[in-house]
């Protein structure tokens, strides 16, 4: 009978810990828009892009896709898409949505570094592809860090301003 008379005791116990557990402060992360949605609206938003070939973070082998990417840390990563051309050229759309807002700049880091690669390689063999690289576009908005290898970059950018704007 005395190991029941402790019960009352334990219970109160983990009550007051699952209460302060509950009161300590996070991160706010906004809810992630969905890529595929977001990609279609990107997309249209350029009618120059030719056929492009796209993968999302909801894809299986989503995770071993992405660092052909970006070299940021996965686990950092919420949701994430990759619009390329299927043609060769240089076309390419790419949001990687963070799951902590502070980790965005890292993501856009990233990007910048994934476009100085695409620039080496078609400086190699397309010098006319390289000069739109030189062009690119890469921003953040909230969560998201972008690159923008196309035509329309404005266009693009005001489609996915606009398609997450409240």
């Amino acid at each position: 009978m005395k190991k029941y008379r402790l019960l009352p005791l334990f219970l109160a116990g983990l009550t007051a810990l699952t209460l302060c557990s509950c009161s300590g402060e996070s991160t706010p992360v906004a809810e992630t828009a969905d890529m595929e949605d977001l990609q279609k609206i990107l997309l249209e938003a350029d009618s120059s892009l030719p056929e492009m070939l796209s993968i999302t973070g909801q894809v299986k082998d989503a995770e071993a896709l992405f660092p052909y990417l970006s070299d940021l840390s996965y686990d950092k990563v919420t949701d994430f898409l990759l619009s390329y051309s299927s043609s060769g050229t240089s076309d390419e759309i790419a949001v990687i949505a963070v799951t902590d807002p502070a980790d965005v700049e890292e993501a856009a880091d990233t990007l910048r570094a994934h476009r100085d690669q695409r620039l080496a390689l078609f400086k190699q063999y397309s010098p006319s592809e390289a000069e739109r690289v030189e062009k690119a576009l890469v921003f953040t908005w909230g969560q998201y860090a972008v690159l923008l290898i196309c035509d329309g970059n404005a266009d693009v950018q005001t489609a996915f301003e606009d398609f997450l704007s409240p």
